[in-house]
């Protein structure tokens, strides 16, 4: 055992056997961090996102028929609105027989947002930016006067989300 490592603790009398660990304990980190950040085996494709706005008013629907560039809440931006589908909110009302009946909303509506942009594919997820679009996802939409909490109702990318 003397021939590989001394009493000092050095390895063949030159490198400590603790530095040596360490050091490739940081070019690991440094490697992984490289490759999760480049996504080198990631492509750009159109993306579609159907997002939904549920209970807003009035202004709020102005707002977002607007269209435009939206970004999230960190500055990422998402893409273009290509369409908005407004649509009354449904609420229970109680009736006289006491069971409940959904009847539309005469102050809210439902929103359908329908943004296009660029993402990157990486195995199964579509990323535009650093934000992972998944159904269900909850993600602030931040468009010219307003900011609104949606929810990823649809994702399509490649040939699909272009036509």
């Amino acid at each position: 055992m003397s021939r590989f490592l001394d009493d000092r603790g050095r390895l063949f009398g030159k490198v400590n056997i603790v530095d040596l660990i360490v050091l490739l304990v940081i070019i690991a980190v440094v490697v992984f961090a490289v490759v999760r950040m480049t996504g080198s085996s990631s492509k750009t494709v159109p993306v579609r996102v159907t997002y939904v706005v549920e209970a807003v008013r009035q202004a709020t629907v102005s707002a977002l028929q607007a269209k435009g560039d939206v970004t999230d809440d960190g500055g990422t931006g998402l893409g273009k609105v290509q369409d908005v589908v407004v649509a009354p909110t449904l609420v229970e009302v109680p009736t006289s027989d006491g069971g409940l009946k959904a009847v539309e909303s005469p102050v809210f509506s439902d929103v359908s947002i329908v943004v296009l942009g660029n993402g990157r594919v990486s195995g199964s997820t579509v990323r535009i930016g650093s934000v992972p679009m998944r159904v269900g996802k909850k993600v602030t939409l931040v468009g010219t006067g307003y900011e609104v909490q949606t929810v990823i109702m649809g994702v399509v990318w490649g040939d699909e989300a272009a036509e």
